[in-house]
């Protein structure tokens, strides 16, 4: 957690000319060209002082105690070069969540629907399929 606060920091600390709207360490290599053109639109439309509450919100936020109460069967997608949440995290989820899947889509990084979403796609479908709602 101290690493997440840490790296928000210094992203922030960055006068807003200098601000990176790709967000370094999204992809696991540089955004695909087809992408920069959407996060600079999406960051331009957004006030530095909600981008400054979200991450320290997402930062700071631990609420591991509450992983082994999750009662329905959970899909976790995570690339396998996920700087910005490594898989150790997700190998400590599967480990927390009762009845977790967990899909590691490999050579990608934090947005995998984006860098793979044949790949992300199919994860989904596949879980859905396993996992069909309960007759009530």
């Amino acid at each position: 957690m101290r690493a997440r606060v840490a790296g928000a920091r210094q992203m922030l600390a960055a006068p807003a000319e200098e601000f990176d709207p790709t967000l370094p360490g999204l992809f696991a290599g540089d955004p695909p060209a087809e992408f920069v053109p959407l996060l600079e639109e999406i960051a331009a439309a957004v006030r530095p002082e909600t981008v400054r509450r979200q991450l320290f919100v997402m930062a700071e936020a631990d609420q591991r105690d509450l992983l082994p109460r999750i009662g329905v069967p959970t899909l976790l997608i995570w690339g396998e070069l996920d700087a910005r949440s490594p898989l150790s995290v997700a190998r400590q989820f599967e480990q927390a969540i009762p009845d977790t899947t967990l899909v590691v889509i490999p050579g990608v990084g934090h947005v995998t629907n984006l860098e793979r979403p044949d790949q992300f796609n199919e994860a989904v479908r596949e879980f859905c399929r396993a996992h069909p709602p309960r007759e009530t």
